[in-house]
């Protein structure tokens, strides 16, 4: 398994990955349709190609030569804060380390800032185990309709400090 940067080429098999790790992951909490709609807003190729073009980001995944196992994507916010938009492993891939190459990745991406900042959707008690592993804490921040009003969707703020990451002064 390699862990690279994401190209163009990779964005139609990067959407296929996240639409059927969303539908597993889910399905049975909000629903097919909703599941559908949320991927073709959030995962289309339109938002993968701004991702892949925004500066001061990062967008890697994870293949071993034929498939992608996994994807990240993390933009600087400033010079003390980056942002984890996306970690997300293919279903078949997950518990195998995969997260976690990808996630140390992301936490080395950004020299300088001070923390890594995500969230969660507090359902997700897989993907919240996974990262309180690797030290990131809750913050005292949530967000009760993610992505748009009334979207009874809950998000939780997670955080970690990057200290060892530092510039020199």
């Amino acid at each position: 398994m390699w862990v690279r940067s994401a190209t163009k080429a990779d964005l139609d098999a990067v959407r296929d990955m996240l639409a059927l790790t969303w539908h597993a992951t889910y399905d049975d909490v909000y629903g097919v349709e909703k599941v559908k709609a949320i991927t073709d807003r959030y995962h289309s190729l339109d938002a993968l190609k701004k991702q892949l073009a925004k500066p001061y980001s990062e967008f890697i995944i994870a293949d071993d030569g034929a498939d992608i196992m996994g994807m990240a994507y993390a933009s600087q916010k400033d010079h003390k804060l980056s942002i984890l938009n996306q970690l997300y492993v293919h279903p078949e891939h997950q518990k195998k380390g995969v997260g976690s190459l990808l996630l140390a990745e992301m936490e080395s991406a950004f020299p300088g800032v001070y923390a890594l900042q995500l969230e969660v959707i507090e359902s997700n008690q897989k993907a919240l185990s996974f990262y309180e592993s690797r030290g990131f804490e809750r913050t005292n921040s949530r967000i009760e309709n993610w992505g748009e009003p009334n979207s009874g969707i809950s998000v939780v703020v997670l955080e970690k400090s990057l200290t060892g990451f530092e510039l020199a002064p």
